[in-house]
């Protein structure tokens, strides 16, 4: 099953249910361990009432808490549970063993820091060692009880509810991968557009200025000479940055300081198994009664199954499971029956394990068909003699739950660390998404924004440069517009890195008359006063700019139509111009077009172009209730709280559309 992380809670619930099933398993241990006590009848229903309140408290600290955060009054809580857990490890000391680990699990999961949460796991280890030596007849049997019920259950409940909480977590979280990415992905931006595009702009303003205070007609001239090739190689600076930094690898692509390793997840697992395996055999070999060579056979035995095991629990490519999983399966499998002929049931008998093995690696009906009847195995070895534990309906049910709870940690665990995988993964390819879209949001402002300005400055520096020696009033007023371009485009610079840039379609006329005009174009047509929404008003505007420095870089103009009106619920733009060269006539769209055609289809708008005869045809048509769901007119939301620092090291915060 692959987890679709925008969907709906499918893994927080299977973590959650997964949690409750396991307590619920263990609690009925506890339970069945009382009712076979030799106790009075009051006895039992005293302890077994203190079972259920402490699997309720259980449930409350460490199962039902809200994304990861620790319940109200949990303090109190904590404290009753300790309580009932020494109430337990007095009164019912040769059955209670298991049940201290709901303690030892709730103390890693609500302290902090972690160091005294350990610590106080440590020590209900230690209280329940103290209570296990007053009613069992070696220290060793009493330390297995402390090792093999006690750590074992604490381990096992911390890790199925801490991966639950994990994965609730990522799921939360999903996308502050990406808003790391993307802010990163702009501070790299910003430095590159200062470093190669602002710096230019600037010395155009200088040197501009300095044109308008000389008064050495020859300064002035050599001056506007040099800030008019600067201007121009502003505009080839913005070409380079815009097309670069599309098809570049991210800069410092890295996972987020917050981001969840597999480690913590992999050990986690590994201790569990161990645990879970390991001190039932120990147990036997440290009862003094195999030989030598038999003790080196079982701790080599032992070895290899939990290293099996632990690779099986392994997730890989062949839907989560481990290549070869099949033959390391069979020599498991053989691994567990083989040694019982040389030590016995009652020594080797790790096949109540091989459940989890089987619910993980299987699939399909199989899975079921293989781990039912091992859980219940139990059942079949009495049938055999192998003389386990309590042959009656009591005692087979207690040994199936044991296997199923121990199954089902397994499951749980391997299952809760391949969702974290998956939904590492799906954080990680949302963060690329979202830089991609940001990197060509990048790439399509620059051209549509800066490269209006751009043209603009050009345009007045050229018209400032030929005049200068025959009209210098009308040279200065030329240049002045020109720097107020060069000074907009600045501006611009920040707004393109920031992530955020709105646009007045009307104010954007008013300028692409005054630009046409200065050209040499007479512009005829009227844009109709209409409130457009915050996307229809920038995209339109955009297409305006675009529209605009086509004309003046692709064509020799003479004459030009802007108009935009409205009609119903639709807005149209109307740009058409004269003097397009033959050889433009059947030429496919350049970047722009395409950049621009992409926005008004966004807005669920269309934007056509036309040769014919000379002359050339924009026309924009956008609803004026955009099909945008959510985000700016880029589908890429800003990311609050993000700095911007320009050169000269002046602040930019990201700030909402159009607030400047």
């Amino acid at each position: 099953m692959r987890l679709d992380p925008a969907g709906p809670a499918t893994a927080p619930r299977l973590a959650r249910l997964v949690a409750v099933v396991v307590s619920l398993g263990f609690s009925f241990g506890g339970v069945i361990g009382v009712a076979d006590s030799d106790q009075p009848a009051l006895t039992k229903a005293t302890a077994i009432a203190l079972l259920a309140a402490l699997l309720a408290l259980h449930l409350y600290n460490c199962v039902h808490r809200s994304g990861g955060r620790r319940p109200k009054g949990w303090r109190w809580t904590l404290a009753a549970q300790a309580v009932l857990t020494a109430v337990g490890m007095i009164g019912f000391a040769s059955t209670w063993y298991g049940n201290s680990g709901f303690l030892a699990a709730a103390l890693l999961l609500l302290v902090r820091p972690a160091a005294a949460a350990w610590a106080g796991f440590a020590l209900v280890l230690v209280m329940q060692l103290l209570s296990a030596l007053a009613v069992r007849p070696t220290a060793a049997e009493a330390l297995y009880l402390v090792v093999g019920h006690t750590a074992f259950v604490g381990i096992a409940l911390y890790g199925v509810a801490r991966l639950a909480d994990l994965v609730a977590d990522l799921r939360a979280t999903r996308t502050r991968l990406a808003e790391a990415e993307v802010a990163r992905e702009r501070l790299a931006f910003a430095r590159r557009l200062n470093e190669r595009v602002a710096a230019r702009l600037r010395d155009v303003v200088r040197q501009g200025e300095g044109v308008l205070e000389t008064g050495d007609p020859q300064a002035a001239r050599e001056r506007l000479d040099g800030s008019l090739n600067i201007a121009r190689e502003a505009l080839n600076e913005t070409r380079s940055v815009a097309h670069s930094h599309r098809s570049e690898r991210p800069a410092g692509w890295r996972p987020v300081a917050d981001d969840l390793t597999t480690t913590a997840v992999a050990l986690l697992g590994v201790a569990t198994v161990c645990l879970m395996i390991v001190p039932g055999a120990v147990r036997y070999a440290a009862r003094g009664q195999m030989t030598g060579p038999q003790v080196a056979l079982l701790v080599a035995c032992l070895a290899a199954f939990v290293a099996l095991y632990l690779r099986n629990c392994t997730p890989g490519e062949d839907e989560g499971r481990p290549g070869g999983w099949g033959w390391t399966l069979g020599a498991q499998v053989v691994l567990a029956a083989a040694p019982v002929a040389v030590f016995g049931l009652q020594t080797w008998h790790v096949t109540y394990f091989l459940p989890g093995l089987t619910a993980v690696l299987l699939r399909g009906a199989v899975r079921w068909a293989v781990t039912v009847p091992l859980v219940f195995q139990d059942a079949i070895f009495h049938l055999w003699g192998a003389g386990l534990g309590d042959p009656g309906p009591r005692g087979n049910l207690y040994e199936a739950v044991w296997a199923g709870e121990r199954a089902l940690v397994v499951y749980g665990l391997v299952r809760m660390a391949r969702l974290t995988i998956e939904l590492r993964a799906a954080r990680a390819e949302l963060a690329r998404t979202e830089v991609a879209r940001e990197r060509l949001r990048f790439a399509r402002d620059l051209h549509d924004l800066l490269g209006f300005s751009l043209s603009v400055i050009v345009l007045k520096s050229e018209l400032a440069f030929r005049l200068l020696g025959r009209d210098p009033e009308r040279a200065a007023r030329e240049l002045s517009e020109g720097l107020a371009a060069a000074r907009q485009a600045l501006a611009d610079i920040e707004s393109v890195a920031a992530g955020y840039r709105r646009m007045s379609l009307a104010a954007e006329s008013e300028s692409a008359r005054e630009v046409l005009r200065a050209a040499g174009v007479t512009v005829s047509g009227t844009v109709s006063p209409v409130r457009l929404p915050a996307e229809v008003d920038t995209v339109l505007a955009t297409v305006l700019r675009e529209g605009v420095t086509n004309v003046l870089r692709h064509s020799a103009a003479r004459r030009c139509v802007l108009e935009a009106a409205h009609s119903g619920r639709v807005v149209r733009l109307h740009l058409m111009n004269d003097g397009v060269p033959p050889a433009t006539t059947g030429a496919r769209t350049g970047t722009g077009v395409g950049n621009l055609t992409e926005r008004v289809r966004e807005l669920g708008g269309r934007l056509t172009t036309e040769i014919t005869d000379g002359t050339y045809l924009l026309l924009a048509e956008v609803p004026l209730e955009p099909a945008l769901v959510g985000g700016d007119a880029d589908r890429v939301d800003a990311v609050p709280g993000v700095q911007l620092q320009d050169g000269g090291g002046k602040v930019v915060a990201d700030r909402p559309p159009g607030q400047r």
